[in-house]
């Protein structure tokens, strides 16, 4: 058994490239389905976190207090491993740390954040799964849980998945296509959004 899954990790590996790998999580047994998925190298893969100075001006969080996002995108369809997730349209960017036409946001001011992402699986199109579809919701390279569109006998199907997180400043926050056995996935509209909830006191 441990030889079989040595060897799983290894393909994996292989398949996806090396700035992606799975581990179980410290403490899981044997055969838990519990993982952590870490992206080494999540700076680097979106253009617009090449504007970090630019989305973190400031020394604080805008006077109003508002943080918030708001994204959309269409006709997603990638196969193999974790695929960021790019939202062509943004529908609210207040406070900073969005960059429009990306998929990351870097958080402004230390404090709790609320975050949401759907979407709609299409197997009609592309040939695409119809399989389990995955979008993860990664901070700073790591899991934080994912929406799952579970297999079916129907061409549509949709997944949604929300979390509250801890960011210092600086933090990101991205989402990934992911799919059961890296078959090729459509999503055919996905949705990503968050906001601020409280703004942590030593963030002042």
């Amino acid at each position: 058994m441990k030889t079989s899954r040595v060897v799983l990790l290894c393909g994996l590996v292989s398949l996806l490239g090396p700035d992606l790998a799975w581990a179980e999580e410290p403490g899981a047994a044997s055969g838990a389905s519990k993982a952590r998925v870490l992206f080494a190298d999540y700076k680097t893969v979106d253009p617009t976190t090449a504007r970090e100075a630019e989305l973190l001006a400031g020394a604080h969080c805008p006077d109003s207090g508002i943080v918030a996002f708001s994204a959309s995108g269409t006709g997603h369809v990638s196969e193999g491993g974790l695929v960021l997730l790019r939202y062509a349209t943004t529908h609210t960017q207040e406070g900073g740390g969005w960059g429009e036409g990306g998929g990351t946001f870097v958080a402004p001011c230390t404090g709790l954040y609320f975050f949401n992402v759907s979407f709609v699986k299409d197997a009609y199109h592309y040939g695409a799964t119809a399989n389990d579809v995955f979008v993860h919701v990664l901070k700073n390279g790591t899991s934080k849980g994912r929406a799952m569109s579970g297999q079916g006998h129907v061409d549509r199907d949709t997944g949604v998945y929300s979390v509250t997180l801890f960011l210092e400043k600086g933090d990101y926050v991205q989402t990934f296509a992911a799919s059961d056995g890296n078959l090729k996935r459509h999503l055919l509209e996905y949705n990503f959004t968050g906001h601020l909830v409280k703004q942590a006191a030593h963030g002042l």
